[in-house]
């Protein structure tokens, strides 16, 4: 008798058993079900089949065992690399320049202009980026803005980083005058991306951004600005509290902001450098150091080290 059968005649044997009582002729069936059982348990095959069983089941038992070390290298992997590459959400569709020149770039030949608000948007070229990825600017020589001093950078500063209205001073403040630390890329009067100048990816973003200007590595953001008349903004603020970002614990901090903006007439070039180390975990998981001083000065040259960021759109 092969197996399906034996197992087929005890599935009716068991199945009468404990349907209704046990009649002596249903209890010789039951007890030679029994013998067949017991035969066929300690029956060459049988143990072959069993030993055959244990080892599907032992191998079952070591994949799954396998699998979760592999789910758990994969999770310890992936937060590995997002610990090490921290800084990928501020390179997203973004390139910098070597040598002022973009070696990968895609985008054609491009315009770099300054745009500013009122009434409509007004736009003027002051560069290029070629189709070779030179970066050259071409500064005009002069142009009209209904824009003041005061107007375009104004109480709270251009980053919006002053508190105090009363801590700044402007002298001239309604000489015409046109700034914009993030410079537009145009092709073919659209607009392609957003340039900016500086030492760090993040601050160069961070600080475009109102909502980040408190956030960032130390460095800096390069940007130019025209004056059509001597003029000036200086102040000094400093400022103390209990500061949270994201859920972090309470740590009192102390920031100073500076402006040291003597402008000349014509075009000048204004750094501002991001210095501090209050270390306050961000929601992305990044090590960013937040509330920090931020120092605004007119210099003479393009240092050595300022690098393009472009970032093209949407970014």
């Amino acid at each position: 008798m092969n197996l399906k059968k034996i197992s087929i005649t005890l599935l009716l044997v068991f199945g009468i058993v404990y349907s209704e009582a046990q009649t002596p002729e249903q209890q010789k069936q039951i007890d030679e079900a029994m013998r067949m059982q017991d035969s066929l348990m300690n029956s060459p095959q049988m143990k072959v089949m069993m030993q055959q069983l244990q080892q599907m089941k032992d191998m079952q038992d070591k994949q799954q065992a396998e699998k979760k070390v592999s789910s758990s290298k994969v999770k310890t992997d992936k937060l590995a690399q997002k610990k090490t590459s921290s800084d990928d959400w501020f390179w997203e569709n973004t390139i910098a320049s070597t040598n002022n020149k973009f070696t990968d770039w895609k985008g054609g030949t491009a315009d770099i202009a300054i745009a500013f608000k009122g009434p409509g948007l007004k736009v003027f070229n002051i560069g290029s980026i070629k189709v070779d990825g030179s970066i050259v600017f071409n500064l005009p020589d002069n142009f009209q803005t209904q824009l003041s001093l005061e107007r375009q950078i104004g109480p709270q500063g251009l980053f919006y980083d002053i508190y105090d209205r009363s801590s700044v001073n402007f002298t001239n403040k309604d000489t015409g005058f046109i700034t914009n630390a993030s410079l537009m890329v145009m092709r073919n009067g659209k607009q392609i991306g957003n340039l900016t100048i500086g030492n760090s990816v993040r601050v160069t973003l961070n600080l475009v951004s109102q909502s980040g200007v408190d956030s960032g590595d130390e460095g800096y953001l390069l940007y130019w600005a025209f004056a059509q008349d001597n003029c000036a903004l200086n102040g000094n603020q400093v400022w103390q509290g209990d500061v949270r970002k994201d859920g972090t614990n309470t740590i009192k901090v102390e920031t100073n902001v500076s402006y040291n903006l003597n402008f000349k007439l014509g075009w000048n070039l204004v750094k501002t450098e991001v210095i501090g180390n209050y270390k306050l975990e961000h929601e992305r998981g990044l090590d960013v150091s937040w509330f920090k001083n931020h120092k605004h000065t007119v210099i003479s040259n393009m240092p050595n080290d300022a690098i393009y960021y472009y970032r093209a759109s949407p970014y």
